[in-house]
């Protein structure tokens, strides 16, 4: 919207007539300015903008204790002045919004969630009383949705429209003499303030049997402020946000709730937007089923939203959102990619999300579906002149490359586009979901034959920084990836210096790899200190089945001391632990080194009950059927057997306490 040209001299008043408390003249003079605004008599009102925080207090350095101060002394001075009461029901609100914002809210103390909800009680009090104070207070009425929306109705709210007196918040739940009661509290006392007192004991007036029963309370703000307000878009666009997936709003409740409000005051088109924006978020939520009602209602949606089209940028979010939807419900991934052919002609220079870049892959190279509209050739050709994100630049990397996918060869344009990608990867807090997106498409190009378009984009992102292509190109060379590597891709030793890689970069499967790779050796032969050591940070980081391969490395290769600490200390500990997946293995491990007189004096009866242990441990393991058999095949085995028997004094050793 143009600014008018009294925007700042208004901001500038109204800030000025607040901070030098000249509360009677502000008032006289917001309530003239709230009548234009409020019957849409003038156009280019800017009561909406003046009416925040940061319109009023930017630039007065008040820090947040001294316009808490301002605000009371204003509704001291003025209690039945409207803009006083909401102004402050504003303040408390944003309060609430700074605590609860900071840290993860996922994981917000107690103390920290109760300094917040106290907040709002403020807010939600003050914001009730100026409902008392002005026959259309649609500013109230907004926030009062916008904290519903966002922090929930309070218990004590619900009371009142239930006809109840509610009690304090500190005697419902039991808080007082509880810390985080006090910790809680301190939230408040740091601008000045403390708990609500008195609580509220009725509504105001004007809401006295006003909502139904089942009414949701940010629904029923909406009805309020539209009935004061008729076709007031500002409040619908704030109870839109609340409809979205992100704060668990049902498409279709609120399609129902946008039928009843929308029927007056509001033009066509600005109804076709709102519309369009539920049907954007019934989209990007939980799609709907196949075949059901709901689908076909939702694809009519569509379909209607598009004609006429929309906003360019909604007309975007629509058609992105949709073309995973559409290949669903007609189970075909041809009618994806029409819809990505149809934002793709939105803009020349139009660059759709990562997942849509991994529909179209999998799509058209792992699936095989005919690319009817070009839609890859165009997705790459773009990226090559203005690649959007760290995905689509390896992407047309990979296919500048090897002359790819309508890309033509172009290997300098290749290496400078994974430059790209890696230093886009670098500003990523959350580069691994990029980076296995990246190995997703490398799987995509694997399965329609273009392996060493999948091998560039590996290598490629492993030799910049990424430890999981180097781990997945450590698999790549070792032939151990889903297709069948060419004889010419595969290297033992690019195996052993992937794999070392990503394990000095810290990623645990790698440290492990890393290890079984020195131990098989490549140009070098085995390195047996080498294993060990990446056995070690294995462990240390949590992969406790390297513990198995340590030890059994050890009986194979290492020194007599290191024989003997796997045979009374690794493989007992392994079978001590009733969590572990080797068991049996160690069990059986153990039972070869008695047999053998690895790291212990040979004793095939000890050998004996370690193999039975293998086998009430997992009565499937082979390795542990033949070995326990061969201890008595011949008569010769058997005396021998029997001989070796008598040497444990008491019939029986203890194998899991490692005393040798």
């Amino acid at each position: 919207m143009p600014l008018s040209d009294t925007q700042p001299d208004d901001i500038l008043r109204a800030r000025t007539l607040l901070l030098t408390r000249r509360f009677a003249k502000l008032d006289e003079w917001l309530l003239m300015q709230m009548r234009g605004w409020q019957s849409h008599t003038t156009p280019d009102s800017q009561y909406g903008l003046i009416m925040s925080m940061e319109s009023l207090f930017s630039g007065s350095e008040l820090d947040g204790a001294a316009r808490l101060e301002l605000l009371r002394e204003w509704v001291q001075l003025s209690p039945q002045s409207y803009h006083a009461q909401v102004l402050l029901g504003m303040f408390w609100h944003e309060q609430a919004w700074a605590i609860r914002s900071q840290g993860d809210e996922a994981a917000l103390p107690d103390s920290q969630w109760l300094g917040a909800q106290l907040c709002c009680d403020h807010a939600v009090q003050a914001l009730l009383r100026a409902v008392g104070c002005h026959p259309r207070p649609t500013h109230a009425f907004r926030h009062l949705m916008t904290l519903s929306g966002g922090f929930g109705e309070p218990y004590w709210l619900r009371a009142l429209f239930a006809g109840e007196v509610p009690v304090p918040l500190h005697q419902k739940f039991r808080l007082t003499g509880n810390p985080v009661w006090a910790e809680g509290l301190s939230w408040l006392e740091a601008l000045g303030a403390g708990a609500p007192d008195p609580w509220p004991s009725q509504l105001p007036a004007a809401l006295a049997d006003t909502r139904g029963a089942e009414e949701e309370a940010i629904d029923y703000w909406l009805r309020l402020a539209l009935a004061v307000r008729p076709g007031d878009t500002g409040t619908v666009e704030s109870w839109l946000v609340f409809q979205s997936p992100h704060w668990g709003g049902s498409p279709a409740h609120s399609e129902a709730v946008l039928a009843r409000v929308l029927k007056e005051g509001f033009d066509d088109a600005t109804c076709r937007r709102f519309r369009a924006e539920i049907l954007l978020f019934a989209l990007s939520g939980e799609v709907a089923e196949r075949g059901s009602d709901r689908a076909e209602a939702l694809q009519q949606q569509l379909a209607d939203a598009l004609v006429p089209p929309p906003a360019p940028a909604l007309h975007q979010q629509l058609l992105e959102a949709a073309a995973p939807c559409l290949a669903y419900w007609q189970d075909d991934d041809a009618a994806g990619l029409a819809c990505y052919a149809k934002l793709l002609a939105l803009a020349p220079e139009l660059m759709p999300a990562p997942s849509a870049t991994l529909f179209i892959s999998r799509a058209v190279l792992a699936s095989g579906v005919e690319d009817a509209h070009a839609v890859l050739p165009t997705l790459l050709q773009r990226a090559c002149a203005y690649p959007s994100d760290a995905l689509l630049a390896a992407f047309a990397a990979c296919a500048c490359a090897h002359g790819l996918y309508g890309v033509p060869e172009n290997l300098r344009l290749s290496a400078s586009l994974l430059d790209y990608a890696a230093s886009l990867l670098a500003a990523q807090p959350d580069r691994a979901v990029t980076e296995q997106q990246q190995i997703t498409l490398a799987h995509d190009m694997a399965l329609n034959g273009d392996l060493h378009a999948a091998h560039t984009m590996l290598l490629g992102m492993a030799l910049r920084g990424s430890a999981l292509h180097s781990y997945e190109l450590y698999l790549f060379y070792r032939d151990a990836w889903h297709e069948d590597v060419p004889e010419d891709l595969r290297s033992a030793q690019g195996a052993l210096q992937a794999a070392g890689r990503a394990a000095e970069a810290g990623l645990v499967p790698a440290m492990f790899a890393y290890a079984n790779a020195l131990r098989e050796g490549a140009d070098s032969g085995p390195d047996y200190a080498g294993a060990m050591h990446w056995y070690q940070q294995a462990i240390e980081h949590g992969d406790l089945n390297a513990r198995y391969w340590r030890a059994t490395w050890a009986l194979e290769a290492g020194s007599e001391a290191d024989k003997q600490q796997a045979v009374q200390q690794w493989l007992p500990e392994i079978i001590r632990d009733e969590e572990s997946s080797t068991r049996a293995e160690a069990a059986w491990s153990l039972g070869m080194a008695w047999r053998e007189g690895l790291g212990c004096e040979k004793n095939r009866y000890r050998a004996q009950q370690l193999f039975e242990l293998a086998l009430s441990i997992n009565p499937g393991l082979e390795a542990a059927q033949v070995a326990l058999a061969g201890l008595s095949e011949s008569l010769r085995d058997r005396m021998g057997l029997w001989q070796d028997r008598r040497k444990v004094s008491d019939g029986g050793i203890d194998f899991l306490r490692g005393d040798g």
